[in-house]
């Protein structure tokens, strides 16, 4: 979880508590419109499109200024619940003091699609799990001012094999 002192957030960050602080005031959502289609023109553009889904989630082209995001296959983590053969997408968008880390995964018992979860340390055993399912700016916003409130927590947070062995958060 993000501490509440934190004084300075980078450009992205700043963009997503803007997008909570509106959501809460209007409760109205930025309209986005669907995912990005899939294009196979060349190898890694899975991890690229993965990474566009993301960028366009968090309508980071708004921002009007460029913004990277690394994209590689995750080793913890599978794509899909419960599947071996294929791994889930782990994204960082780095600053300079910093990164913003998520895995990508496929919700097929869901809304069928990708979902983003924030990757931040376990609050029990600090290894770096998914923790919160992020699918806007606004999302990012709550979790960034920790408005638990708005946000239902990460299903993969109990079931991810990141956390220690013992740690009490796995499976509860």
């Amino acid at each position: 979880m993000p501490s509440t002192t934190k004084k300075h957030f980078n450009h992205v960050e700043s963009a997503a508590v803007d997008a909570a602080v509106r959501r809460a005031r209007t409760g109205q959502s930025i309209q986005i419109g669907p995912d990005p289609a899939l294009h196979r023109e060349s190898k890694g553009t899975e991890l690229h499109w993965v990474g566009e889904v993301l960028r366009h989630r968090l309508s980071l082209r708004s921002l009007n200024r460029p913004i990277g995001i690394r994209a590689k296959d995750d080793d913890v983590h599978p794509l899909i619940t419960d599947g071996q053969a294929f791994p889930a997408v782990a994204l960082s968008i780095p600053f300079a003091d910093g990164a913003l880390d998520f895995l990508a995964t496929y919700d097929i018992r869901g809304r069928g699609r990708l979902t983003f979860d924030v990757v931040v340390p376990c609050d029990r055993c600090q290894k770096a799990v998914p923790t919160e399912e992020i699918n806007s700016l606004e999302d990012l916003g709550d979790f960034l001012l920790q408005a638990r409130d708005a946000l239902g927590g990460s299903p993969r947070l109990r079931t991810s094999p990141a956390h220690d062995a013992n740690c009490p958060a796995r499976g509860d």
